[in-house]
């Protein structure tokens, strides 16, 4: 139970958007043989120094090849998680694409996505734990990467004022087409950095990606590399500035981004509550758009004044039973296989199989698979990054999003029709602070027309009212990264409190 988002894709994704820009004369000339650009820079998170990233650049007969290396350490609560990815991006002298491939392991979590251009196409094949997934999407021709963008900025130059559009191809915010960037020049500062005193130029960039708007500042020197660079992720901020090799080598000191995340509650919710009414609001300065959906034990309604009124109900199971639905209601997405709920994985149906033996009906599987999962899983742990249901089957280790889409994938395997819900889930106490609200995720059943909260992670099936559910997902078209980035940064702008309990 905890906001992911600081140890994902996205967290890449921010570091590479960080790095890159034109030397001067690169654009003048056909960039030299060889490698013509190294930095290292470290990497800073809540004011300590959380990993480090090495980006190199060179010329490849008539290509242009960069590479980036990234090395993270966060700490979550205690235990601490390490992200790794190495990314190289194959362009033409002139920026157009040839292939990239990424790398990214965290948490012991592998995962490898290549990329080729073909005929106007680009052919994508992601590859974890040994599966593969290929996929073709249309090749945008506004579209670029490393190279093409560093090109484009050069053409617009760097005067005070500068503005334009770019789109760019990343595999963190999906192939499937560009995402918008927006580009300022911001004009000349004095920097401090671990290399000393150095004279840079500032631009901010925009991202305007499917998960919300990124945006970062970064510093440039004479020849158009990164001296420093800030942005804000999911309410995090992170910084990276140049330094030496030996520097960026040095021991890091993660924060803890789990305590980070937290939002305080105006109020206690006690153990035999029936129901509880929040009252939900955005802070007024927040771009932030925030959804939470309507379900079977909650309902939202939205008042003039800009706030939310959320209440939720202990779920009975005794009244699902009354109701009338079918599985064959609910979209193939929540019935079928997918890269994550790999329902279809034979050490899947074996466990189903086990755990589901002499349920008489589909809420009676649903009760066992949920205690078979919160038995099962025997390591309780925050260091793993995320892991398929078919390899949390092999471990039987990880946190909240571990459970659920293990619970997941056994239902799916049984013929339940099954989603994971992400939200916020209350904290009586967390070090020292009490009546706290904290990011989590579940499973949700469909179970005679309604769809039910099960929470294998905290071993309820008869779930209390103290999870307010802020999405849904099927996981078949949308990333826990990427859920785990929208709702942190939806978080950080959040103020929640207890309007009314019901005993």
């Amino acid at each position: 139970m905890r906001s992911k988002a600081n140890s994902s894709n996205l967290l890449i994704a921010a570091v590479l958007a960080l790095q890159f820009s034109l030397s001067a004369e690169d654009l003048k000339h056909a960039p030299p043989k060889g490698r013509f650009h190294e930095s290292w820079m470290e990497l800073r998170m809540l004011g300590k120094k959380a990993g480090h990233s090495r980006v190199t650049v060179q010329r490849s007969g008539e290509f242009v090849i960069s590479r980036t290396q990234t090395m993270i350490k966060i700490n979550r609560s205690g235990s601490e998680l390490s992200i790794a990815a190495k990314e190289e991006a194959k362009e033409t002298l002139d920026g157009q694409m040839v292939g990239f491939t990424r790398e990214l392991n965290m948490g012991g979590t592998p995962l490898r996505i290549e990329g080729v251009i073909e005929d106007k196409s680009i052919k994508v094949t992601t590859e974890q734990f040994g599966r593969k997934k290929e996929r073709t999407h249309d090749l945008d021709e506004r579209g670029l990467m490393n190279w093409g963008l560093l090109r484009l900025m050069r053409v617009e130059g760097f005067s005070s004022g500068t503005t334009y559009d770019a789109w760019i191809y990343s595999p963190e915010f999906g192939m499937e087409a560009p995402t918008k960037v927006t580009v300022k020049v911001l004009g000349e500062e004095e920097l401090l950095l671990p290399i000393g005193k150095r004279y840079a130029t500032r631009i901010s960039m925009l991202l305007h990606s499917k998960a919300g708007k990124l945006e970062s500042q970064s510093w440039l020197d004479e020849d158009g590399f990164a001296l420093q660079a800030r942005m804000k992720l999911g309410g995090i901020q992170m910084e990276m500035k140049r330094t030496s090799k030996a520097s960026a080598l040095e021991s890091f000191a993660p924060a803890d981004l789990f305590s980070h995340s937290l939002l305080p509650l105006h109020g206690s919710v006690p153990k035999n509550a029936r129901a509880v009414t929040y009252r939900m609001k955005m802070k007024s300065d927040s771009e932030v758009g925030l959804s939470p959906p309507n379900g079977y034990v909650q309902t939202v309604e939205t008042s003039s004044e800009g706030f939310m009124i959320v209440k939720v109900k202990r779920s009975d199971l005794k009244e699902v039973t009354e109701g009338k639905g079918n599985p064959t209601e609910v979209a193939s997405r929540y019935r079928k296989p997918n890269v994550m709920i790999d329902s279809n994985d034979p050490s899947i149906r074996k466990l189903a199989k086990f755990a589901a033996r002499g349920a008489g009906n589909p809420i009676a599987m649903a009760k066992q698979l949920r205690v078979f999962v919160t038995n099962y899983i025997n390591r309780k742990t925050l260091e793993i990054g995320f892991a398929t249901a078919s390899e949390v089957a092999r471990t039987r280790s990880g946190d909240c999003t571990e459970h659920a889409v293990l619970l997941a994938a056994l239902g799916r395997s049984k013929g339940l029709p099954a989603r994971v819900a992400a939200g916020l889930v209350y904290l009586p106490e967390h070090n020292g602070s009490k009546n706290l609200m904290g990011f989590h995720m579940w499973t949700q059943f469909y179970l005679r027309g309604k769809w039910v909260d099960f929470d294998a992670a905290l071993g309820e099936s008869e779930c209390s009212p103290t999870r307010i559910t802020l999405t849904t997902a099927s996981l078949s078209d949308v990333s826990l990264a990427e859920i785990g980035f929208a709702l942190a940064e939806a978080m950080e702008h959040l103020e929640i409190k207890i309007v009314e309990i019901e005993r």
